[in-house]
């Protein structure tokens, strides 16, 4: 496992004065910046997979449903805004 980390000299810095500013130790810091930043790819990889599941079982919209739903959407809302005046 990984126990040290060596980084360039500006990363170094930036994150010295990040972990200054914000009141933490530069370990706290770098420790939640990873968590993070997997959290992230590891939902990310998610939703891709999710998604090409949905594609891969056809369930797909296409753009004209999505146009003509928006549409019928607008004019429900104009209709309700012309009640209400």
């Amino acid at each position: 496992m990984l126990d040290e980390l060596k980084l360039p000299r500006a990363l170094a810095k930036r994150l010295e004065k990040a972990a200054a500013t914000a009141h933490i130790n530069p370990e706290t810091l770098v420790r939640t910046a990873i968590k993070d930043r997997l959290d992230y790819l590891e939902w990310k990889e998610n939703a891709i997979a999710e998604g090409q599941a949905d594609l891969d079982s056809g369930k797909v919209v296409s753009t004209d449903h999505i146009r003509a739903s928006l549409t019928r959407q607008r004019a429900q809302r104009v209709a309700k805004s012309k009640k209400a005046a």
